[in-house]
């Protein structure tokens, strides 16, 4: 997300990658290309909201980075959770059709 820039300390070591979305996963596959070109080794990747949509294959964005660059993606929220919230908040159940039509789109789950 920072045009192929390192922001931060020097990457060394073992190097976990935090971000805020995981969609396709494109941001995220650059981040763990430039950790290897670096010389540096991804320990795992962090998400605040894993969008659950389909990667290339018939697997997620997160199961395809997992499988393919053999590092742990972990979210803290998933676009189910966010539904689920949702559905039980009168102000926000407006928005539950709209969030079903996106999973039914784009989604795995």
């Amino acid at each position: 997300g920072e045009g192929g820039m390192i922001v931060g300390a020097p990457l060394a070591g073992r190097v976990l990658v935090i971000d805020d979305v995981l969609t396709a996963g494109t941001a995220v596959r650059e981040s763990l290309a430039l950790i290897r070109a670096h010389g540096a080794t991804p320990a795992g990747v962090v998400i605040a909201l894993d969008r659950q949509e389909r990667g290339t294959g018939e697997r997620s964005a997160a199961q395809e980075l997992t499988h393919e660059h053999h590092v742990p993606v972990l979210a803290i929220a998933g676009l189910s959770e966010v539904m689920d919230y949702a559905d039980t908040q009168p102000d926000l159940a407006v928005f539950s059709a709209e969030l079903a039509t996106y999973r039914a789109h784009y989604g795995v789950a």
